[in-house]
């Protein structure tokens, strides 16, 4: 059904339209439709087979996040394939004591794993120029002006691992630092006891990143309290001396 609507300039209204809830919805059975929704429960969309513009904001509220797919995602565009997406979350998880907005370029591949992300890319649309993000790893092609402290991090032996281990034991671990009583839905505390498992997972790649290290690479070193570099394929210490005597920093 298609409307036209001519107001006149004195004319105030507030215009809402409310979607159906339809379960044999054709496109339900689409996976990109259907995938973190609860047909029973989410109204079907509405299609504007046009751009859509505005002068204003364009405002997702926070209550009933059952509208979103899993309840968490505000925002996505679908590339050409029809899969591959640009997604925006809000507060799916908590990290370093605050909640987290998450912005990625998810691919064709479902899942959490290496293959699922493309690259996003922040600056510019040029090929090999401004700064790249994926899953693990950030290319900067430009120039990186630190305007505060640049701090290496801190690696000792409890930071680094070979494996994740087995589901039961970061289960157990996750169960006694997130209890079920904490968390307003299980989809919550889900996504908080998942994160034990990933702090693992980021012990592995830790280990291996420092395997594949490229020359040039530094960190510092906790267990020895040193510096170090990798210079022509091989970990070297940085040697450093006291500084002048009366100069001090942060004091």
């Amino acid at each position: 059904m298609s409307a036209h609507c001519a107001l006149s300039a004195e004319e105030k209204i507030q215009i809402k339209y409310d979607s159906f809830i339809n379960p044999d919805w054709e496109k339900w059975s689409v996976q990109s439709y259907n995938y973190g929704m609860d047909k029973t429960q989410v109204p079907v969309p509405f299609f504007f087979d046009a751009s859509i513009s505005t002068d204003s904001t364009i405002m997702v509220r926070g209550n009933n996040n059952w509208k979103k797919r899993w309840g968490l995602h505000v925002f996505e565009a679908y590339a050409r394939d029809d899969r591959s997406r640009i997604t925006m979350i809000l507060n799916k998880h908590v990290e370093e004591g605050l909640p987290v907005a998450e912005l990625y370029y998810y691919a064709a591949a479902y899942g959490q794993g290496f293959s699922a992300y493309n690259w996003f890319r922040i600056g510019s649309d040029v090929p090999y120029h401004s700064f790249m993000f994926g899953r693990d790893t950030a290319i900067f092609y430009g120039t990186l002006q630190m305007r505060n402290l640049l701090v290496l991090d801190s690696i000792g032996k409890d930071d680094l691992a070979d494996s994740v281990p087995e589901r039961k034991v970061w289960m157990a671990e996750a169960e006694k630092l997130y209890p079920r009583e904490k968390y307003e839905t299980d989809k919550d505390c889900e996504h908080a006891r998942i994160g034990v498992m990933y702090q693992y997972e980021a012990k592995v790649l830790k280990k291996q990143a420092l395997k594949k290290a490229q020359n040039g690479t530094m960190f510092y070193d906790k267990d020895r309290d040193i510096v170090v570099v990798k210079v022509g394929g091989k970990w070297r210490k940085v040697i450093t001396e006291d500084l002048p005597e009366g100069v001090s920093y942060g004091e």
